[in-house]
Protein backbone atom coordinates (compact mmCIF):
# COMPACT_ATOMS: atom_id res chain seq x y z
CA UNK A 1 0.00 0.00 0.00
CA UNK A 2 1.40 3.46 -0.76
CA UNK A 3 2.69 5.62 2.08
CA UNK A 4 0.88 8.66 0.04
CA UNK A 5 -2.81 6.97 -0.46
CA UNK A 6 -5.55 8.95 0.03
CA UNK A 7 -8.51 8.17 1.80
CA UNK A 8 -10.46 7.74 -1.00
CA UNK A 9 -8.21 5.51 -2.81
CA UNK A 10 -8.48 3.21 0.29
CA UNK A 11 -12.12 3.17 0.51
CA UNK A 12 -13.61 4.81 -2.32
CA UNK A 13 -17.27 6.33 -2.46
CA UNK A 14 -19.60 4.87 -4.21
CA UNK A 15 -21.71 7.70 -4.48
CA UNK A 16 -21.53 11.55 -5.62
CA UNK A 17 -19.70 14.08 -2.70
CA UNK A 18 -23.11 15.85 -1.50
CA UNK A 19 -25.47 13.24 -1.51
CA UNK A 20 -27.47 12.04 1.39
CA UNK A 21 -26.74 8.79 2.52
CA UNK A 22 -29.65 7.20 5.02
CA UNK A 23 -29.62 4.05 7.74
CA UNK A 24 -31.61 2.01 9.97
CA UNK A 25 -30.36 3.19 13.25
CA UNK A 26 -31.23 2.48 16.99
CA UNK A 27 -31.57 6.14 18.98
CA UNK A 28 -30.19 5.57 22.42
CA UNK A 29 -29.96 8.33 25.45
CA UNK A 30 -27.89 8.18 28.27
CA UNK A 31 -27.32 11.36 30.86
CA UNK A 32 -29.00 13.69 28.55
CA UNK A 33 -26.46 12.37 25.65
CA UNK A 34 -28.22 11.13 22.36
CA UNK A 35 -26.48 8.98 20.30
CA UNK A 36 -27.75 6.49 17.38
CA UNK A 37 -26.37 2.93 16.63
CA UNK A 38 -25.99 1.78 12.97
CA UNK A 39 -24.14 -0.20 10.82
CA UNK A 40 -22.95 1.09 7.26
CA UNK A 41 -20.93 -0.11 4.44
CA UNK A 42 -16.85 1.31 4.65
CA UNK A 43 -17.31 3.67 1.86
CA UNK A 44 -20.35 5.20 3.15
CA UNK A 45 -18.96 6.09 6.34
CA UNK A 46 -14.57 5.69 6.43
CA UNK A 47 -14.12 8.68 3.51
CA UNK A 48 -16.39 10.86 5.46
CA UNK A 49 -14.99 10.71 8.94
CA UNK A 50 -11.52 12.63 9.97
CA UNK A 51 -9.42 12.06 13.30
CA UNK A 52 -8.55 15.35 15.14
CA UNK A 53 -5.21 14.99 16.52
CA UNK A 54 -2.76 17.12 18.58
CA UNK A 55 -0.03 17.18 15.85
CA UNK A 56 -3.05 18.08 12.94
CA UNK A 57 -4.66 20.74 15.37
CA UNK A 58 -2.61 21.56 18.66
CA UNK A 59 -5.69 23.91 19.91
CA UNK A 60 -8.43 22.10 19.31
CA UNK A 61 -7.40 18.70 19.17
CA UNK A 62 -6.96 15.90 21.33
CA UNK A 63 -6.90 12.28 20.01
CA UNK A 64 -3.34 10.62 19.85
CA UNK A 65 -1.54 10.32 15.97
CA UNK A 66 -2.75 7.56 14.07
CA UNK A 67 -0.14 4.13 13.71
CA UNK A 68 -0.39 3.19 10.34
CA UNK A 69 1.10 -0.01 11.49
CA UNK A 70 -1.57 -0.89 13.63
CA UNK A 71 -4.33 -0.01 11.17
CA UNK A 72 -2.77 -2.35 8.54
CA UNK A 73 -2.53 -5.19 11.58
CA UNK A 74 -5.98 -4.67 11.98
CA UNK A 75 -6.64 -4.02 8.56
CA UNK A 76 -4.76 -7.91 7.88
CA UNK A 77 -7.06 -9.38 10.38
CA UNK A 78 -10.28 -8.49 8.97
CA UNK A 79 -8.94 -10.01 5.69
CA UNK A 80 -6.67 -12.64 5.88
CA UNK A 81 -8.49 -14.59 9.03
CA UNK A 82 -12.26 -15.26 9.63
CA UNK A 83 -11.96 -13.09 12.80
CA UNK A 84 -14.90 -9.98 13.44
CA UNK A 85 -14.82 -7.13 15.02
CA UNK A 86 -17.85 -6.34 16.95
CA UNK A 87 -17.10 -2.89 19.03
CA UNK A 88 -18.62 0.30 17.42
CA UNK A 89 -16.56 3.00 16.18
CA UNK A 90 -17.67 6.05 18.39
CA UNK A 91 -18.51 9.61 15.84
CA UNK A 92 -19.80 12.90 16.42
CA UNK A 93 -21.67 14.28 13.81
CA UNK A 94 -20.62 17.94 12.70
CA UNK A 95 -22.87 20.62 11.36
CA UNK A 96 -22.13 20.72 7.89
CA UNK A 97 -23.19 16.98 7.60
CA UNK A 98 -26.45 18.18 8.04
CA UNK A 99 -27.56 14.56 10.64
CA UNK A 100 -31.03 13.76 11.05
CA UNK A 101 -32.98 10.97 12.68
CA UNK A 102 -36.43 9.99 11.31
CA UNK A 103 -38.40 8.50 14.23
CA UNK A 104 -41.26 6.94 11.88
CA UNK A 105 -38.25 5.37 9.47
CA UNK A 106 -36.39 4.65 12.38
CA UNK A 107 -33.21 5.94 10.40
CA UNK A 108 -30.44 8.46 9.88
CA UNK A 109 -29.70 10.74 7.52
CA UNK A 110 -26.37 12.81 6.71
CA UNK A 111 -24.45 13.72 3.59
CA UNK A 112 -21.48 12.79 2.22
CA UNK A 113 -19.10 15.40 2.81
CA UNK A 114 -15.12 15.22 3.90
CA UNK A 115 -15.03 16.27 7.96
CA UNK A 116 -18.83 14.72 8.21
CA UNK A 117 -18.32 13.15 11.38
CA UNK A 118 -14.85 13.51 14.19
CA UNK A 119 -13.98 10.09 15.66
CA UNK A 120 -14.13 10.09 19.29
CA UNK A 121 -12.82 6.34 19.52
CA UNK A 122 -11.90 3.64 17.42
CA UNK A 123 -10.04 5.24 14.90
CA UNK A 124 -7.44 2.85 14.52
CA UNK A 125 -10.38 0.57 13.72
CA UNK A 126 -11.94 2.59 10.97
CA UNK A 127 -8.73 2.95 9.39
CA UNK A 128 -8.35 -0.47 9.06
CA UNK A 129 -11.83 -1.22 8.19
CA UNK A 130 -10.39 1.39 5.63
CA UNK A 131 -7.55 -0.42 4.49
CA UNK A 132 -9.25 -3.60 4.04
CA UNK A 133 -9.60 -5.21 0.65
CA UNK A 134 -13.17 -6.65 1.67
CA UNK A 135 -16.14 -4.15 1.80
CA UNK A 136 -16.92 -4.70 5.49
CA UNK A 137 -19.71 -3.26 7.20
CA UNK A 138 -18.82 -0.69 10.15
CA UNK A 139 -20.80 -0.67 12.93
CA UNK A 140 -21.01 3.05 14.69
CA UNK A 141 -22.08 4.97 17.84
CA UNK A 142 -22.91 8.80 16.55
CA UNK A 143 -23.35 11.17 18.86
CA UNK A 144 -25.68 14.46 17.47
CA UNK A 145 -25.46 18.27 18.94
CA UNK A 146 -21.76 18.12 20.91
CA UNK A 147 -19.35 21.21 21.00
CA UNK A 148 -15.90 20.63 20.69
CA UNK A 149 -16.15 20.59 24.52
CA UNK A 150 -18.91 17.75 25.25
CA UNK A 151 -16.24 16.30 22.44
CA UNK A 152 -13.25 16.50 24.19
CA UNK A 153 -14.77 15.30 27.46
CA UNK A 154 -16.27 12.05 25.96
CA UNK A 155 -13.01 11.36 24.67
CA UNK A 156 -11.30 11.87 27.80
CA UNK A 157 -14.23 9.36 29.48
CA UNK A 158 -13.84 6.74 26.92
CA UNK A 159 -10.35 6.41 27.51
CA UNK A 160 -10.10 6.71 31.19
CA UNK A 161 -13.36 4.98 32.65
CA UNK A 162 -14.40 2.73 30.10
CA UNK A 163 -10.84 0.28 30.67
CA UNK A 164 -10.52 -2.72 27.96
CA UNK A 165 -9.48 -6.06 28.83
CA UNK A 166 -6.55 -6.45 31.40
CA UNK A 167 -3.20 -7.57 29.29
CA UNK A 168 -2.51 -10.50 31.20
CA UNK A 169 -6.34 -11.88 31.65
CA UNK A 170 -5.98 -11.70 27.62
CA UNK A 171 -2.88 -13.92 27.87
CA UNK A 172 -4.50 -16.15 30.56
CA UNK A 173 -8.13 -16.92 27.81
CA UNK A 174 -5.72 -17.59 24.74
CA UNK A 175 -5.15 -21.16 25.48
CA UNK A 176 -9.15 -21.33 25.51
CA UNK A 177 -9.47 -19.94 22.02
CA UNK A 178 -6.65 -22.58 21.29
CA UNK A 179 -4.74 -19.03 20.10
CA UNK A 180 -1.76 -19.33 21.73
CA UNK A 181 1.80 -19.43 19.64
CA UNK A 182 4.87 -22.19 20.40
CA UNK A 183 6.42 -19.75 22.77
CA UNK A 184 2.97 -18.34 24.73
CA UNK A 185 2.66 -22.23 25.25
CA UNK A 186 5.76 -22.89 26.68
CA UNK A 187 5.97 -19.81 29.03
CA UNK A 188 2.62 -20.96 30.18
CA UNK A 189 3.92 -24.14 31.16
CA UNK A 190 6.72 -22.49 32.93
CA UNK A 191 4.78 -19.90 35.04
CA UNK A 192 1.77 -22.61 36.24
CA UNK A 193 5.06 -24.71 37.36
CA UNK A 194 7.15 -21.97 39.24
CA UNK A 195 3.33 -20.79 40.69
CA UNK A 196 2.57 -24.16 42.01
CA UNK A 197 5.83 -25.43 42.81
CA UNK A 198 6.69 -25.60 46.56
CA UNK A 199 10.22 -25.21 45.81
CA UNK A 200 9.89 -22.48 43.60
CA UNK A 201 10.99 -18.94 44.89
CA UNK A 202 7.58 -17.81 43.36
CA UNK A 203 5.45 -19.85 44.48
CA UNK A 204 2.26 -18.43 45.01
CA UNK A 205 3.74 -14.97 43.79
CA UNK A 206 2.60 -15.29 40.29
CA UNK A 207 -0.82 -13.37 38.87
CA UNK A 208 -2.21 -14.91 35.94
CA UNK A 209 -4.95 -12.89 34.85
CA UNK A 210 -4.28 -9.37 36.22
CA UNK A 211 -1.34 -6.85 37.99
CA UNK A 212 -1.38 -7.27 41.40
CA UNK A 213 0.73 -5.51 44.15
CA UNK A 214 3.59 -7.68 45.36
CA UNK A 215 3.39 -10.46 42.34
CA UNK A 216 4.12 -10.78 39.09
CA UNK A 217 2.19 -10.72 36.08
CA UNK A 218 1.92 -12.78 33.16
CA UNK A 219 2.73 -9.80 31.46
CA UNK A 220 6.11 -9.34 32.89
CA UNK A 221 6.58 -12.61 33.29
CA UNK A 222 6.31 -13.42 29.58
CA UNK A 223 8.03 -10.23 28.35
CA UNK A 224 10.98 -11.35 31.02
CA UNK A 225 11.46 -14.73 30.33
CA UNK A 226 10.91 -14.56 26.72
CA UNK A 227 14.40 -14.09 25.97
CA UNK A 228 15.38 -16.59 28.35
CA UNK A 229 14.23 -19.41 26.20
CA UNK A 230 15.84 -18.61 23.46
CA UNK A 231 18.97 -19.14 25.24
CA UNK A 232 21.37 -21.36 23.72
CA UNK A 233 21.16 -24.21 26.33
CA UNK A 234 17.84 -23.45 27.45
CA UNK A 235 16.55 -24.06 24.00
CA UNK A 236 18.36 -27.62 23.93
CA UNK A 237 16.57 -28.74 26.50
CA UNK A 238 13.48 -30.69 26.92
CA UNK A 239 10.86 -28.70 28.86
CA UNK A 240 11.04 -30.58 32.20
CA UNK A 241 15.08 -29.52 32.22
CA UNK A 242 13.99 -26.19 30.74
CA UNK A 243 11.90 -26.02 34.36
CA UNK A 244 14.60 -26.93 36.51
CA UNK A 245 17.32 -24.93 35.28
CA UNK A 246 15.19 -21.87 35.44
CA UNK A 247 14.02 -22.65 38.77
CA UNK A 248 17.76 -23.51 39.71
CA UNK A 249 18.88 -19.99 38.93
CA UNK A 250 15.81 -18.28 40.59
CA UNK A 251 16.42 -20.38 43.98
CA UNK A 252 20.28 -18.70 43.37
CA UNK A 253 19.04 -15.56 42.46
CA UNK A 254 16.95 -15.39 45.82
CA UNK A 255 20.12 -16.79 48.03
CA UNK A 256 22.14 -13.96 46.69
CA UNK A 257 19.65 -11.30 47.50
CA UNK A 258 19.59 -9.30 50.87
CA UNK A 259 15.88 -8.96 50.25
CA UNK A 260 14.12 -11.96 48.65
CA UNK A 261 11.08 -10.10 48.09
CA UNK A 262 13.09 -7.85 45.58
CA UNK A 263 12.65 -11.26 42.95
CA UNK A 264 8.86 -10.51 43.25
CA UNK A 265 9.32 -7.09 42.04
CA UNK A 266 9.12 -6.46 38.56
CA UNK A 267 12.00 -4.36 37.49
CA UNK A 268 14.30 -6.85 39.42
CA UNK A 269 12.98 -9.90 37.99
CA UNK A 270 12.81 -8.15 34.37
CA UNK A 271 16.37 -7.78 35.38
CA UNK A 272 17.71 -10.80 36.74
CA UNK A 273 16.00 -12.37 33.57
CA UNK A 274 18.03 -10.48 31.05
CA UNK A 275 20.77 -11.38 33.29
CA UNK A 276 20.21 -14.84 33.11
CA UNK A 277 22.31 -15.87 29.83
CA UNK A 278 25.87 -14.11 31.79
CA UNK A 279 25.77 -16.28 34.42
CA UNK A 280 25.06 -19.82 33.04
CA UNK A 281 27.61 -18.61 30.83
CA UNK A 282 30.32 -18.17 33.81
CA UNK A 283 28.53 -21.19 35.71
CA UNK A 284 29.70 -23.33 33.02
CA UNK A 285 33.37 -21.90 32.17
CA UNK A 286 33.73 -21.89 36.25
CA UNK A 287 32.28 -25.03 37.45
CA UNK A 288 31.31 -27.23 34.51
CA UNK A 289 27.39 -27.64 34.95
CA UNK A 290 23.92 -25.64 35.99
CA UNK A 291 23.48 -27.18 39.22
CA UNK A 292 21.66 -24.19 41.60
CA UNK A 293 25.22 -24.30 43.90
CA UNK A 294 27.18 -23.56 40.99
CA UNK A 295 24.60 -20.40 39.77
CA UNK A 296 24.89 -19.75 44.02
CA UNK A 297 28.48 -19.24 44.34
CA UNK A 298 28.69 -16.97 40.30
CA UNK A 299 25.83 -14.71 42.00
CA UNK A 300 27.38 -14.44 45.54
CA UNK A 301 29.18 -11.11 44.84
CA UNK A 302 25.88 -9.67 44.57
CA UNK A 303 25.04 -9.83 48.15
CA UNK A 304 27.71 -7.96 48.75
CA UNK A 305 24.92 -4.75 47.10
CA UNK A 306 22.16 -3.19 48.24
CA UNK A 307 19.98 -3.36 45.27
CA UNK A 308 17.72 -1.39 47.02
CA UNK A 309 19.42 1.81 47.22
CA UNK A 310 20.62 2.38 43.78
CA UNK A 311 19.75 5.65 42.05
CA UNK A 312 16.43 6.68 40.56
CA UNK A 313 17.79 9.33 38.09
CA UNK A 314 15.08 11.43 39.54
CA UNK A 315 12.18 8.83 38.62
CA UNK A 316 9.90 7.25 41.27
CA UNK A 317 10.89 3.79 40.61
CA UNK A 318 14.12 2.35 39.93
CA UNK A 319 14.67 1.22 36.11
CA UNK A 320 15.36 -1.92 34.63
CA UNK A 321 18.55 -0.73 32.81
CA UNK A 322 19.94 0.61 36.10
CA UNK A 323 19.76 -2.63 37.85
CA UNK A 324 21.28 -4.92 35.06
CA UNK A 325 24.39 -2.23 34.88
CA UNK A 326 25.06 -2.93 38.41
CA UNK A 327 24.68 -6.60 38.38
CA UNK A 328 27.09 -6.32 35.35
CA UNK A 329 29.38 -4.51 36.95
CA UNK A 330 29.92 -6.62 40.39
CA UNK A 331 30.10 -9.64 38.81
CA UNK A 332 32.61 -8.52 36.27
CA UNK A 333 35.01 -7.37 39.27
CA UNK A 334 35.13 -10.65 40.28
CA UNK A 335 36.29 -12.68 37.06
CA UNK A 336 39.62 -13.73 37.69
CA UNK A 337 42.25 -12.57 34.31
CA UNK A 338 45.94 -13.68 35.22
CA UNK A 339 48.82 -13.90 32.71
CA UNK A 340 48.90 -17.39 32.44
CA UNK A 341 45.49 -17.60 31.07
CA UNK A 342 46.54 -15.83 28.12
Amino acid sequence: MPEDATINELAAATKPEGSMASFPALQLTQNEHKFFFATMPVEDIFPYCFVASRQEDPVQGFQRTLSRERANDIARYLDQSQGSIPTNIVLSAQDDAKFSYNSKTKSIRYKRIPRAFLVLDGQHRLYGYGFTKKHHRVPVAIYEGLSRKEEAALFIDINTNQRGVPAALLLDIKQVAQQETAIETQLRHLFDKLSDDSKSPLNGLLSPAKSATGKISRVTFNKSVANVLKNVVMSKLEEENQYVLFRNYLRAVEQSLRNPKLLRRSAYFEAFCEFFEDIIRLSRERHKNYKEESLAEVLHPISNVDLESLPTGGKTKISKTTIVEVLKNTISGQIEVSEDMI
